[in-house]
């Protein structure tokens, strides 16, 4: 079980949005200039913010290259249990048996409880105080690392102990 491909997914998860935390750096000073006859978004970024986004974008083709080159081994080894590079349902739920199923779904429901109270706590917080668009998407970011952590965190401890 260690070797499977789905249970280092949610890793996978977090370095995509800790790059994706990167790049918006590069984004926070865009402009959205709009008349009565068109609009248009300019984006102006200084010289630091621009140097993080294109190191950003090239450690995420680099990140997305060796990502799909794992998936693409994982599926020739396992063609009974084969992950598609894009789907709806996430590919790290586990429900090959009962046990599977049961760990799964204890995982779940911690990151359930975790959206449930950290996303209004975000929206109320950026609501009531005036926060740039970085923080706004930080934080947004930090809720989906978050939910990527517990679920890999706990994951881990079952089979970890299971084992043993």
């Amino acid at each position: 079980m260690k070797q499977d491909f789905r249970m280092t997914y949610p890793l996978w998860n977090m370095a995509f949005i800790l790059i994706l935390a990167v790049m918006a750096v590069g984004f926070t000073s865009s402009f959205v200039n709009v008349s009565k006859t068109d609009s248009s978004l300019s984006i102006e970024a200084q010289a630091v913010e621009g140097f993080l986004l294109f190191i950003a974008l090239i450690a995420y083709l680099v990140l997305i290259t060796i990502y799909l080159i794992a998936l693409q081994s994982y599926n020739r080894k396992n063609p009974e249990r084969k992950i598609p590079a894009f789907s709806i349902r996430p590919p790290e739920y586990m429900e090959q048996d009962e046990g599977m199923t049961f760990i799964t779904r204890k995982a779940v429901q911690k990151v359930y409880t975790f959206i449930t109270w950290s996303l209004p706590f975000l929206a109320l917080i950026v609501m009531l105080a005036p926060i740039p668009k970085l923080l706004i998407v930080w934080g947004i970011l930090a809720v989906a690392f978050g939910q990527n952590l517990i679920y890999y965190v706990e994951m881990r401890r079952h089979l970890k102990g299971a084992a043993e």
